[in-house]
């Protein structure tokens, strides 16, 4: 199985994963409840259109996924779904074992 293959059936899944959880809402729906708390302007709008490209393996892009994370805190489900988005698309940065994580227990808080 090529790399893009898996990367596409693992977004896939995830995506199937939350949508699951969310107890099937409509692709409108889902885009609605990801975009609630994010501006409606300009390139970063999800529509139920990409949903369904996601759901076609088309990975999301990565601008809007990082824009989640900072809208969005580490306790809420958009925050874990885009993190785990992330992690299939960059798993040297975003994986368990990525930079991301190696940062957090490089650098110490001031205190």
């Amino acid at each position: 199985m090529n790399k893009d293959k898996k990367m596409s059936d693992q977004i896939k899944a995830i995506l199937d994963e939350e949508i699951e959880a969310q107890g099937k809402p409509s692709l409108r729906k889902f885009a609605d409840w990801l975009m609630d708390g994010m501006t409606k302007d300009g390139n970063g709008v999800i529509s139920h259109t990409t949903i369904g490209n996601w759901k076609n393996g088309k990975p999301p892009e990565t601008e809007f996924l990082e824009d989640v994370l900072s809208v969005y805190p580490a306790s809420d489900r958009r925050f874990q779904f885009a993190l785990k988005l992330l992690a299939v698309k960059s798993p040297h940065v975003w994986g368990s074992g990525g930079v991301v994580w190696t940062l957090t227990s490089v650098i110490k808080p001031n205190k």
